[in-house]
């Protein structure tokens, strides 16, 4: 059985969140897929935490399969790190050397899993058009945002400020609980309505409450 990881990493600078996510493909068809954020990461932490993560599922859908199924415990899994980062193939392969003595739980971790699987490794040129390449980064970075926009939102509401601001297209007003909301559906940010800083309402929609019906 053929198992490809294809794993991603997003990230600024290391006192910034940062986001990862894999793409397990079996047999040539998606299984599965996860990201998740990390609080401050650099770009090579978040790769890193792409691969550590992918492997571990991968090793878990194995672990799991062979329990249920007899057959299966019989069969081979040919398990492959699929991967834009140059470094961490070459971390993983054992090719390069990792250096960075305050990460090396981080980088054993990744060993662990990579020898545990005997995981072969494949370079894909990110941007490129691979789908599950694609994915990954796609989830990444939404991880990595997601992260971002919530601590914006909360810091905005703490200083009174909006980040919805003049009316633009993919706004909506509703009424809800004697007050005028402003939802903005690109970004699922939600504010009490402001004519000064929304600008003219448009058409409203009302949203009942349980004992009005």
């Amino acid at each position: 059985m053929q198992i490809e990881v294809y794993t991603d990493g997003s990230a600024t600078v290391s006192s910034r969140p940062g986001g990862w996510a894999f793409v397990i493909v079996i047999d040539g068809k998606k299984h599965s897929e996860c990201s998740g954020h990390m609080a401050g990461a650099s770009n090579n932490d978040a790769e890193m935490e792409a691969a550590i993560q992918g492997l571990a599922a991968a090793l878990k859908f194995i672990n799991t399969s062979r329990q249920a199924n007899s057959e299966t415990s019989q069969v081979d899994f040919d398990v492959t790190l699929c991967s834009d980062s140059e470094l961490i193939i070459g971390w993983t392969s054992g090719r390069y050397r990792f250096k960075q003595a305050e990460k090396i739980d981080k980088y054993n971790q990744l060993q662990f899993l990579a020898k545990r699987l005997k995981v072969q490794t494949r370079w894909v040129k990110g941007h490129s058009g691979d789908e599950h390449n694609e994915r990954c980064d796609k989830l990444a970075n939404e991880a990595r945002v997601g992260v971002n926009r919530k601590k914006d939102i909360a810091e905005a509401i703490a200083a009174g400020k909006t980040l919805i601001g003049s009316k633009k297209s993919g706004t909506l007003c509703v009424w809800y609980k004697n007050q005028l909301k402003v939802i903005d559906l690109e970004t699922n940010i939600v504010e009490n309505y402001e004519r000064t800083i929304h600008g003219a309402r448009g058409g409203v929609l009302e949203i009942r409450e349980e004992k009005s019906r």
